[in-house]
């Protein structure tokens, strides 16, 4: 958008010495003290407009007032020649120029954007993780943006998170709380209560008893892996992850959360 501003401001520029030509345009010759004419006014406003709020997204307060300003004085009905117009242009162009050298832009590539959330697909890891498991939106936003950003270690620290919701609610379901111990304990007494599963009452009168206690046993078995593979060196300064290395874990944590998501959720904490 900020090429697109200058694309713009070169075509006002431009306008105005077409505009200025008052007779054959075949031979032309400018004639810059005439004044604007309601076609080149119409399409400067509008074209400043979107200048002045493109500039302002980018942090460039002091262009985009400029720019307003000329607009407003365009507006205000008083007669302004083409050399005017011309004139504020180069002025929107020079400060333009000395503001943009105090911002930083980053390129990501299009291979790493699929990462990203858009409009048609606003949750990252899918609809049924996000309506399970809502508390996880800011962390799979950091983990995207950071694996998008080619920040590996970051995007896994974030991961780990999620994962923590997850296990948090395969918790819940057998009371074994996360809020005073590491995933160690808590993987081993949540795997405790599933062997017995079929000795209590509660379970045992299921129908799909077999299959839930496939399903819970499945799930502990996989956050002892994450937590063996990548959950404790993570917590540690000497992990590092490519970024690569980073979407092998996004991707499987994006289908775990998805699996878990079948059964389990953050609001209720109980098995659907």
């Amino acid at each position: 958008m900020y090429f697109y501003c200058g694309h713009a401001l070169q075509e006002i520029y431009s306008d105005c010495l077409v505009g200025s030509i008052p007779g054959d345009r075949q031979n032309p010759v400018f004639h810059v003290a005439a004044y604007l004419d309601d076609r080149a006014r119409t399409k400067a406003i509008r074209l400043l407009k979107r200048i002045a709020s493109e500039f302002n997204k980018v942090g460039m307060a002091i262009t985009a007032e400029t720019t307003t300003e000329v607009v407003r004085e365009i507006e205000n009905g008083k007669k302004h020649n083409f050399q005017w117009l011309m004139d504020k242009v180069q002025t929107i162009r020079d400060l333009a120029d000395k503001e943009i050298r105090g911002k930083i832009f980053l390129y990501i590539p299009t291979e790493r954007s699929k990462f990203l959330p858009t409009m048609q697909t606003p949750h990252v890891f899918g609809d049924a993780v996000n309506a399970a498991f809502p508390s996880t939106g800011y962390e799979i936003s950091e983990a995207a943006w950071c694996l998008a950003l080619a920040r590996g270690t970051a995007s896994v620290f974030h991961i780990m998170r999620v994962l923590e919701i997850g296990l948090t609610a395969l918790g819940d379901v057998f009371n074994v709380s996360l809020a005073h111990t590491n995933w160690a304990p808590a993987i081993e007494e949540i795997e405790k209560n599933i062997r017995n599963m079929h000795k209590d009452q509660r379970w045992k009168s299921l129908p799909d008893c077999k299959e839930q206690r496939e399903f819970y046993s499945q799930a502990a078995v996989h956050f002892g892996v994450i937590k063996d593979a990548w959950r404790n060196s993570t917590m540690h300064p000497r992990a590092k992850f490519t970024p690569d290395e980073a979407e092998v874990i996004f991707l499987g944590a994006k289908g775990f959360m998805q699996k878990l998501a079948e059964k389990l959720s953050d609001v209720s904490g109980v098995t659907k």
